[in-house]
């Protein structure tokens, strides 16, 4: 297991409390894009604790997750234990052995840049059958955009700990098609981007939690750790006790001709 799975895995409960749900219409959009039934074959890399799961398994597919965390994997088969369609493998997508031609749909929410990019593309193209669909999506979290007051403050405790010289750049439209367009390098066609917007409100408490969920965060000193979580609760709270993060979703899709 790398060393950022290690950190997801041992912050499994946090993950799942902490990190934001997926929008229904990125699944709208997937399953436009490629409808799938009873008798579609899907897999999904990088299960986590199932976050992405259910409205997939929703469609009575035949759903295969791959998931290399064990406590990670273990919230995700409890989760859904009820369901019969759900199997679950706890190894990485480089392990896992499938027939060529096996899936109608493959993706990926907010797991597959993990991979080596080509691997992975050409991997997936691999396992899809003939016009079958990967979709990957993930999301982008963005600072306080209705307390600028607040995010400015927390910035600076980024510069002093992390070294951040500025507040991350939204991600763009632009940024997601460039990454939809990487899929043609690797013989995919029909190739689709979009982009969602979504907030999400956190405590104090809450908002530190999530942190320890951030493999660069966790990656930090142990002493300029403490003191960057420490400085951001403090601040959250002199500024009423609620930060709302601004999330941008984006999806790409591609099929196999």
């Amino acid at each position: 297991m790398t060393a950022f799975e290690k950190t997801f895995d041992s912050a499994a409960l946090d993950y799942d409390k902490s990190r934001p749900a997926y929008i229904k219409e990125i699944y709208e959009d997937i399953l436009r894009y490629k409808p799938i039934n009873s008798y579609s074959n899907v897999l999904e890399i990088g299960v986590g604790t199932g976050k992405a799961s259910q409205p997939i398994l929703n469609t009575q597919c035949h759903f295969i997750g791959i998931e290399p965390g064990e406590q990670l994997a273990d919230l995700a088969r409890n989760r859904y234990k009820a369901y019969e369609n759900f199997s679950l493998f706890n190894q990485t997508f480089q392990d896992f052995d499938s027939a060529d031609k096996s899936f109608d749909l493959i993706y990926a929410a907010t797991a597959f840049h993990w991979l080596p990019e080509a691997y992975g593309y050409n991997q997936v193209f691999n396992l899809l059958k003939p016009d079958g669909a990967f979709a990957r999506f993930a999301y982008h979290a963005g600072h306080d955009q209705g307390r600028m007051a607040l995010a400015d403050e927390i910035q600076k405790l980024y510069q002093k700990y992390m070294r951040s010289e500025n507040l991350p750049a939204e991600f763009s439209n632009s940024d997601a098609q460039k990454l939809a367009e990487k899929a043609l390098a690797y013989g995919f066609v029909d190739v689709k981007h979009m982009l969602y917007h979504t907030t999400k409100d956190f405590t104090a408490d809450e908002y530190i939690t999530l942190l320890r969920t951030y493999p660069d965060h966790m990656k930090i000193e142990a002493a300029d750790r403490k003191k960057l979580f420490e400085g951001i609760h403090s601040t959250i709270n002199n500024y009423g006790g609620i930060m709302t993060v601004y999330y941008t979703m984006d999806l790409e899709l591609a099929r196999k001709p």
